[in-house]
């Protein structure tokens, strides 16, 4: 299995990334809610323009399959896959049809999906189905997929992140019991998000998706909001990628170009507001891009 793995690796390519951001120390200020940690930097710059316990590791939930969608497009880069590989689900894929609140592409055990499917479902509408089938495309199983995400983690010299699984669901929820919850620290999100964009530029053209046709002829809408055509939009945003589970709350890693310059935003365990989950994390992107980036 370590041959494997070694093998897998080689064909991947693990690329070893030296950020260069400059902390900076920000007077707490007043958000229209609260969130556990923030950040917001300049992808070009490299500066920082505002953080809160960014450094701190916490779950992360959905924003895991940033590092997913990353080691899916390595692999297709290097040649290994392609977006039309076919794929039929396994039986642990089809299991997934148990956790009735998860979100999820709902596969059936006589069809095949390609990767390009796989992909977008996975991205817009944060499919953990789709997330796990692409994990076994790659990797052959989970756990050899997940092996690869911690050594990628490594290679970007992220020490407070670890991965056990490819989708960000909860150890608990997935009946794995307690320490088994994804985790990353706001910064960290931030370099996975930087490397993935600089690295794949394509995969903006998943997240910017408002919507897409389902096998079945469902549109299955964003989760991201604040992209434009939906009905929180914000100019300029292109992405990326939404998250919640009881561990984490409410995630989201955004990012967006203004005057010509990207920066990316990271929030984990944003405050409920009368039982939403949803908007709070949004609005608290907005007012952190419009003070500091805009």
């Amino acid at each position: 299995m370590k041959k494997l793995l070694l093998v897998l690796l080689i064909c991947l390519g693990i690329y070893a990334v030296v950020t260069q951001w400059n902390d900076v120390q920000v007077i707490e200020e007043n958000w229209s809610v609260s969130s556990k940690a923030m950040i917001l930097l300049n992808a070009h710059t490299g500066e920082v323009l505002y953080e809160k316990n960014s450094k701190k590791p916490l779950p992360i939930a959905s924003m895991t399959k940033l590092m997913t969608q990353y080691i899916v497009l390595n692999t297709i880069k290097n040649g290994t896959i392609s977006w039309e590989t076919t794929y039929q689900p396994s039986s642990t894929v089809l299991d997934m049809a148990q956790f009735a609140s998860a979100s999820k592409l709902s596969m059936k055990a006589n069809e095949s999906y390609t990767v390009r499917e796989l992909f977008t479902a996975m991205t817009v509408i944060s499919a953990n189905d789709a997330a796990l089938a692409l994990a076994e495309i790659v990797g052959g199983t989970e756990e050899e997929f997940v092996a690869i995400m911690n050594e990628q983690a490594r290679a970007f010299k992220l020490k407070k992140t670890v991965f056990y699984n490819p989708h960000g669901l909860d150890g608990n929820y997935l009946g794995r019991g307690e320490g088994k919850d994804n985790l990353a620290s706001a910064k960290d999100m931030a370099i996975i998000a930087d490397q993935l964009i600089k690295t794949h530029p394509q995969v903006l053209e998943f997240t910017s998706m408002t919507h897409f046709m389902s096998k079945q002829g469902v549109k299955m809408w964003n989760t991201n909001l604040l992209l434009p055509g939906m009905r929180m939009q914000m100019d300029g945003v292109d992405g990326l990628k939404t998250g919640y589970t009881d561990a984490a709350g409410s995630c989201f890693t955004g990012s967006a170009v203004f005057n010509g310059e990207r920066v990316i935003s990271v929030l984990i365990g944003v405050e409920e507001v009368d039982g939403d989950t949803i908007e709070p994390r949004f609005n608290v992107t907005r007012e952190m891009m419009e003070r500091y980036a805009k």
